[in-house]
């Protein structure tokens, strides 16, 4: 499946710190604390990132651009975990991963930290293809906002915010921004805001939190980050195989 994307959309989301839209008729407080029960949490210079393993991170290839080019320079870029800097020992992208003005494809990659993380459980794979109509919590920080503004100021808190998956397909997971009368909106609905790419989609199973998903675009109809817009984030499920491999 392709994804087509605008050249504006692609290059806001890119390069701002823009963080998690919510439904309007929820105190942000509530969005601020579901926020503070996800530690596997990691924040890049330009997007969000999660802890899979002691030394390890994943995000959205777009996101971890800079990162790669950053080490290329001999610069030591870093990553943000538990309010503490980790500098990063490498970042593989994924080998098929493909941008262009209309288009992205394989939108994954992996970040290695120089030190081990003990003192956060971190979130496992998920491998099952049963995503669809499973409900997710999203996570990131920058700037808020609500389905009527679209983002609005960047106040580098926490949020989450819950969704449910409309469709799985290939190497997407798919879901929509329902305004509250809808009857498939969620109790904390949300989506993400353009720059939190590469923050991760959880679903909880038996007391095991689980990574489906990875941030990467946003379908829009005219403004971004309202009520009506379509997200896609990287299937955990499509590329598992090829994430252990790497880490390998």
């Amino acid at each position: 499946m392709k994804k087509v994307i605008s050249i504006l959309l692609f290059t806001i989301m890119s390069f701002s710190l823009m963080s998690l839209i919510v439904r309007h008729d929820v105190p942000d407080e509530r969005f601020i604390a579901l926020g503070k029960k996800y530690p596997q949490i990691c924040h890049l210079s330009d997007g969000e990132s999660t802890l899979i393993k002691e030394n390890w991170v994943i995000t959205a290839a777009h996101a971890a651009i800079l990162l790669n080019e950053e080490l290329e320079n001999g610069k030591t870029p870093q990553v943000s975990i538990d309010n503490k800097q980790y500098d990063v020992e490498k970042v593989i992208l994924h080998p098929n991963f493909q941008i262009s003005e209309t288009s992205i494809e394989n939108d994954i990659a992996l970040i290695q930290i120089k030190g081990n993380i003990t003192n956060i459980p971190f979130a496992k794979l998920y491998e099952k293809q049963n995503e669809k109509g499973k409900q997710i919590t999203i996570v990131g920080r920058g700037d808020f906002g609500t389905g009527l503004t679209g983002p609005q100021n960047w106040d580098k808190i926490t949020r989450a915010a819950t969704n449910r998956i409309d469709e799985a397909d290939g190497q997407w997971i798919i879901f929509n921004f329902d305004n509250p009368e809808s009857e498939n909106t969620t109790e904390l609905e949300g989506v993400s805001g353009p720059g939190d790419s590469g923050g991760p989609a959880f679903i909880d199973v038996d007391d095991v939190r689980y990574i489906v998903g990875v941030s990467s675009n946003q379908q829009d109809s005219g403004k971004e980050g309202v009520y009506g817009v379509t997200e896609y984030y990287a299937r955990i499920s499509f590329y598992k195989k090829w994430i252990e491999k790497s880490i390998k």
